[in-house]
């Protein structure tokens, strides 16, 4: 292993190949592959404000709009009033939006469950665990107060 590879630069080439996978599926369709997860967040558990979103996909809330505002120009999402906030709005997928969605997501779900096959379920889990670990721990290096914690220091919330 070279001395620059980290566990992150792993995650950074899992994640291009994530993006390759995506790509592969969606080819007949006309959706974007990185708006493909805007999509599926917003078609299956919507509607969201902007500001939801960008907390759900940890993404910046600026990200998060010009996305939005993507598909609201290819007339795939529609803003509709805050029934709680009357000062805000909610960002919902069109009929079409959906249409899209149903062709699209059914295709990249072979990919991600074969790909899972491969690995077979304890791996699976194990994998969960183990970015949930990941995420947490990067969480905690983003909380410290000096930024970066000593070995010391990160042994002790162990």
């Amino acid at each position: 292993m070279n001395t620059y590879e980290t566990v992150l630069f792993e995650v950074f080439l899992t994640n291009q190949k994530r993006q390759q996978l995506i790509a592969t599926a969606l080819q007949a369709t006309e959706m974007p592959p990185e708006d493909y997860p805007l999509y599926v967040f917003v078609g299956a558990e919507g509607p969201w404000t902007p500001s939801g979103l960008a907390e759900r996909l940890q993404m910046p809330l600026t990200t998060v709009l010009f996305r939005l505002g993507r598909l609201e120009k290819r007339g795939h999402a529609e803003r509709i009033p805050n029934p709680t906030d009357g000062r805000s709005f909610q960002i919902r997928l069109t009929a079409e939006g959906q249409k899209l969605l149903r062709l699209a997501r059914p295709r990249f779900r072979k990919y991600a469950e074969a790909v899972e096959q491969r690995l077979g379920t304890e791996r699976v889990a194990g994998a969960r665990d183990h970015l949930v670990g990941l995420r947490d721990a990067i969480d905690g290096e983003l909380d410290a107060p000096d930024g970066i914690r000593t070995r010391a220091t990160a042994l002790k919330g162990l």
